[in-house]
């Protein structure tokens, strides 16, 4: 075994990549370096305060100019319409879509409808969504017949896609999804049929409109969603009410009528209902709106 005069002092030798004694090491001042976009090349000069102003207002332009064609793209597409009398000014094209549970069908939506289709041409169809396994050949039957044209030749066009609808809700509605959010509830959806109506529920007496919510709200809330106590409290109060009058509110059928027709039937409480309740029901049943829907719970 040699012998090791001294400590070891390294194993191997490296150059070093830098001199510090001859040379100073170039330091960067920045990440990334980028051409300067607003000058050309032959253009050395240091930009001044008129000419950054010049700048900004020829960027300022241009941000105007992209802004008019835009406002300009945005009237060229059809607003929503929220009225029956912006349908018959032939500016607005409704293409509704609503997403229904087949296990509890919005009904007072399918006799809004065929009240729609009295003052309108509809074209109405039906889809199955895969969430779902088995749905009635009624329920993929509501709009019968053959539809000529686009859809765009319609007023209305009213498509009913059986489907599983999320966190709990019976039905949601789409108008236009580019401008608003989906409406949900079986309520609120008759309320926006109800106002493509001429004339609206809402258009005439206000205290009547107001009547009229109120008896929808009820019968969503308490009729629908309910418990039992709930469910038969609300029976009673409909019994007291329709026992000097034919209809819930005012002197005509109203929303009010179809939407609390709706929430009994879904709700099971046709069958054990009392008499002036009974009563109603049979006017209701033989109204000529009501067949379609009729049919669904017969």
């Amino acid at each position: 075994m040699a012998n090791v005069d001294g400590p070891l002092k390294g194993m191997y030798k490296v150059h070093p990549i830098y001199t510090l004694t001859t040379a100073d090491v170039p330091l960067p001042d920045c990440m990334y370096k980028m051409k300067n976009l607003h000058r050309s090349k032959q253009d050395t000069r240091e930009l001044t305060a008129e000419d950054l102003d010049r700048q900004q207002e020829a960027i300022l332009a241009k941000l105007a100019s992209l802004q008019a064609e835009v406002e300009k793209l945005s009237q060229s597409q059809h607003a929503p319409c929220t009225r029956g009398d912006q349908i018959d000014s032939g500016d607005h094209f409704c293409d509704i879509v609503i997403n229904a549970n087949p296990s509890s069908p919005p009904l007072s939506a399918l006799v809004l409808c065929h009240l729609l289709k009295q003052q309108m041409k509809i074209h109405g169809s039906v889809h199955v969504h895969s969430s779902v396994k088995s749905v009635p050949a009624r329920l993929k039957e509501l709009f019968t017949g053959n539809h000529e044209g686009l859809r765009i030749d319609y007023d209305l066009a009213v498509t009913i896609i059986w489907k599983e609808v999320p966190h709990g809700a019976s039905c949601s509605m789409m108008v236009s999804p580019h401008k608003q959010t989906a409406i949900h509830g079986e309520g609120s959806i008759a309320r926006y049929l109800g106002r493509l109506l001429k004339p609206s529920y809402d258009s005439t007496d206000p205290a009547t409109a107001t009547e009229i919510d109120d008896w929808i709200d009820v019968a969503m809330l308490q009729l629908l969603r309910g418990n039992n106590k709930e469910q038969a409290a609300v029976v009673r109060s409909l019994n007291s009410r329709l026992g000097n009058r034919d209809w819930l509110v005012g002197s005509a059928l109203s929303l009010a009528d179809i939407v609390t027709w709706s929430a009994l039937h879904q709700a099971q409480q046709v069958n054990s209902a009392p008499n002036n309740v009974k009563r109603w029901l049979k006017a209701l049943n033989n109204h000529e709106a009501f067949q379609a829907a009729q049919g669904l719970v017969s």
